[in-house]
């Protein structure tokens, strides 16, 4: 919808513009109309912009748990991170997302974009992040991310906050706002995977949640600079992992059995 309205002001007042100047077939009037399409263009996105953030402030108080709320970050996710960053995302396995709140959500981590288009993927679900602590220091980044309900890990060994984190998130989980988690803890930047961490996998655990496993492939191309077509990425979707199929696991069996789903995934699509 964000787009359609840019598409149609853009179009209109550009028009209005040529119009204006009596627009004649050349050299300086093709470049003053050129110039006012893409000036009205980035004009556009900057109000884009600020209404999002102005929304995001605004409704900084009410429950990370809110759809709605989750909802219109999708709206504006999408159209930053599809349209403005030029990508195509490709998801495949709908059909296997949980049919209720109480899961917990595992991925390779390729980038920092992953977050935003795995949530494009549950769009109907109020999915936050366990998310490394620095980010919590950046002020728009921070109040955008405790909004949604977002939980702060410490990366440094012993720390007793990184405790508090996961009975946040296990709480958070039990209370029926899923989580997502990148148990490798860095990036590849690449196709690859890094080992997971069977730490990780306590939240799902000891919340007695089901687990849900994104494959993500081609995640490097989203933060490509210049791009003349839109980059395609692909998330696939498990089949959930019930909590009755590994009560049974203590955590590095369900890790050694997530990443082992994620890595078979993962190579199926490195031989398309």
């Amino acid at each position: 919808m964000i787009l359609l309205i840019q598409l149609i002001l853009s179009i209109s007042l550009t028009i209005i513009f040529a119009v204006d100047i009596r627009m004649q077939l050349e050299i300086i009037d093709v470049f003053k109309v050129l110039l006012m399409f893409l000036g009205v263009n980035l004009a556009i996105i900057l109000l884009v912009l600020i209404i999002f953030i102005i929304l995001i402030y605004a409704t900084s108080k009410s429950a990370p748990s809110s759809i709605k709320k989750h909802k219109m970050f999708n709206y504006f996710n999408h159209y930053i991170f599809n349209f403005l960053f030029r990508v195509k995302p490709i998801v495949i396995g709908k059909e296997n997302l949980p049919k209720d709140n109480n899961f917990v959500v595992y991925s390779n981590h390729v980038e920092y974009t992953d977050p935003f288009y795995i949530k494009q993927v549950y769009k109907d679900y109020p999915l936050s992040f366990i998310s490394k602590e620095e980010l919590f220091k950046i002020p728009l980044v921070k109040t955008i991310m405790k909004s949604i309900g977002c939980v702060p890990l410490s990366r440094k060994a012993g720390d007793r906050q990184a405790l508090q984190a996961v009975l946040q998130a296990i709480n958070q989980v039990k209370a029926g706002q899923p989580i997502a988690i990148f148990p490798a803890g860095t990036r590849t930047h690449s196709n690859s995977m890094n080992d997971f961490k069977p730490g990780a996998f306590k939240t799902a655990q000891k919340a007695k949640a089901d687990i849900s496993l994104v494959v993500l492939y081609n995640f490097h191309k989203t933060i490509e600079i210049f791009k003349c077509f839109k980059a395609k990425i692909y998330l696939k979707v498990l089949p959930v992992i019930t909590y009755d199929e590994y009560k049974d696991l203590d955590t590095n069996g369900i890790s050694d059995l997530a990443y082992s789903r994620i890595k078979e995934e993962l190579e199926t699509f490195k031989e398309i």
